[in-house]
């Protein structure tokens, strides 16, 4: 069977070339010595990417005690990053395997010899549960009896990259939103407009929801990062939670100037989930179709049952470059300065985590960019 991939060599070592080269650098016994103290996450790699070395520090983050699971498997095989199974030749091979730091700084490290170090996202599903790692990754290389291995080191920045993205999301949203309100509530005081005072107050009230609603979001995507959330299910109408996050964009400084179209054909039915999850997922949904969307462009949104399955999907006129559909889903990226990343990266956790959905999206010239939301009826609602 012919191997395939859409990037880095698919080209394995055999088990019997796995345990030899396991076995020449275990007899290495300087190298073992230092290569044990060192403090960080390493394991040595052989020119096909696989582990054949790793120390205590990686095994403890795999939570293993022995090397024998891994031995062979390439890195992104055993964080079970979702696309290393995307091609039977494994980590390296998938078309969004030309983005992964980690995969580029080894390949890079092959090509100029010298160590060499990047950034990468990885998303992982474990146990059920989504997780994000935001990694440094280093490719160093190394020879041991006249054979050329890497040492690959992993250091953690999840708590770095997490603070900046809330950073540049959080507080840019909540101060625009709490400028506003300093503005409405200003004009209030100076009583010179008595006539819209009304409108005022009602605006004030929005603005004020806005910035409560901001607060919510992130300290609901800390609590479904770490598994914190508690589900409430009960029952819901599609179409009321629907117009109901519709509303409470459009007040959004993303929705400004720019219309929402809820599609006459959406069904409405009465389904079991968590109102406030799926709400929060809709929302972040049309904020990212919102902000693709230029002034006095349309972002369209529709519900659709099929069987047992009930679909939202939202859909806007730009297309996301192909660099963008692969890396959309990670915590850390972001198209621009406003981090849509974040938003992407929590739709998916809270839908397939929490809510036991699927995410979906395609985005071409012919159709623009919809993104689907999936839920199966009867599963909502045993």
């Amino acid at each position: 069977m012919e191997e395939k991939s859409h990037f880095a060599s698919p080209v394995r070592s055999s088990d019997e070339e796995i345990l030899n080269e396991h076995e020449l650098i275990s007899s290495q016994t300087l190298f073992t010595e230092l290569f044990g103290s060192i403090t960080g996450i390493s394991a040595v790699i052989n020119k096909n990417r696989q582990i054949v070395f790793a120390n205590n520090d990686f095994l403890e983050m795999l939570g293993l005690k022995t090397l024998e699971p891994i031995l062979g498997k390439r890195f992104g095989e055993v964080v079970s990053c979702i696309h290393s199974e995307k091609e039977t030749s494994g980590c390296g091979t998938s078309e969004a395997c030309k983005y992964c730091g980690a995969v580029n700084a080894i390949i890079e490290s092959q090509l100029t010899r010298q160590k060499v170090v990047k950034e990468t996202s990885i998303s992982s599903v474990i146990n059920g549960q989504t997780m994000s790692w935001d990694l440094n990754i280093s490719s160093t290389p190394i020879t041991l009896a006249f054979q050329v291995f890497y040492v690959l080191s992993i250091q953690d920045i999840g708590n770095e990259k997490k603070l900046n993205a809330l950073e540049r999301i959080f507080f840019h949203d909540l101060l625009n939103t709490a400028s506003g309100l300093n503005g409405l509530l200003t004009l209030l005081k100076m009583g010179d407009y008595p006539d819209e005072a009304p409108e005022l107050i009602a605006r004030s009230e929005e603005a004020s929801q806005d910035i409560i609603n901001e607060i919510m979001l992130y300290r609901q995507l800390r609590a479904a990062e770490k598994g914190d959330i508690v589900v409430n299910i009960e029952p819901v109408s599609s179409l009321g939670i629907l117009k109901s996050a519709v509303d409470r964009i459009s007040s959004h400084e993303a929705g400004k100037n720019k219309n929402i179209i809820i599609a006459e054909h959406s069904a409405d039915i009465e389904f079991h989930t968590d109102k406030i999850l799926l709400q929060r997922v809709i929302i972040n949904l049309l904020k990212n179709a919102l902000e693709a969307t230029p002034y006095g462009g349309v972002v369209t949104t529709e519900i659709e049952v099929a069987g047992d399955k009930i679909m939202f999907r939202v859909k806007n006129a730009g297309v996301m470059s192909h660099d963008v559909q692969m890396q959309i889903f990670h915590r850390s990226f972001s198209t621009k300065d406003k981090g849509r990343g974040v938003g992407a990266y929590s739709i998916r956790l809270l839908t397939e985590t929490y809510l036991k959905g699927k995410v979906s999206f395609v985005s071409n010239e012919s159709v623009g960019t919809i993104f689907t939301v999936e839920f199966n009826i009867q599963e909502s609602d045993s």
